[in-house]
């Protein structure tokens, strides 16, 4: 299979988070399901500053090696799992927006107080503990996101954020709404005690755009 349009549009989407803040030097990860059933990942230890699109990874959903110069991401067990667990998600972005990894080191769940954070699923949840890059990683990820259907983003403990989608689009725009809900929820704690909208609120936004 020829991999260079889902390799050319990883390589757009960690290029953009990178200028958007989400993310830097070589830290988060960034994924897409391929049309044969196997996954395209940022590689491991490459900065985005000198990545190439041709050095995104192939592997497929055991993580197995199957196409590219380049060693696949050290945190690929969670991506195959959230692939393998959860057909319907199609691509993942893992971050480390600095707002969004404040609330992880806090343990503290981000509440539906904006519009921003309302396709994330909020309120956005802590995952408990795993290591980085283990197959733990990927069960609590994949147990959380099980737990709430609805949930498009979820916090790592003392790591980062995690986005699904359909496709990168959808993803890459929950992983940008998440970190603007953690900075409003930040800032709005500086300030005072922030409002949260009731589910009835929800609803009646939800009913409005639908």
């Amino acid at each position: 299979m020829d991999y260079s349009g889902v390799r050319a549009e990883v390589f757009e989407f960690i290029q953009k988070a990178v200028k958007e803040g989400l993310t830097r030097a070589s830290a988060g990860n960034f994924s897409i399901r391929t049309e044969d059933g196997n996954m395209a990942i940022t590689p491991a230890g490459v900065g985005y500053d000198v990545l190439r699109a041709e050095e995104i990874a192939i592997v497929d959903l055991n993580g197995n090696h199957v196409d590219g110069p380049k060693r696949a991401s050290s945190e690929t067990p969670m991506h195959t799992s959230i692939m393998r667990h959860l057909p319907n998600v199609g691509a993942i972005c893992h971050t480390h927006s600095v707002y969004a990894m404040t609330f992880a080191v806090l343990g503290k769940e981000i509440p539906m107080i904006n519009l921003e954070l309302l396709m994330c699923g909020a309120p956005i949840p802590v995952a408990k503990w795993a290591c980085p890059g283990s197959e733990a990683g990927g069960e609590v990820t994949v147990d959380t996101f099980k737990q709430r259907p609805e949930l498009k983003a979820m916090l790592l403990r003392n790591h980062g954020l995690v986005t699904i989608g359909a496709n990168l689009k959808e993803a890459y725009s929950h992983a940008l709404d998440a970190e603007v809900g953690a900075r409003v929820y930040f800032q709005a704690l500086q300030i005072g005690k922030p409002v949260e909208l009731t589910a009835d609120q929800v609803q009646e936004v939800f009913d409005v755009y639908s």
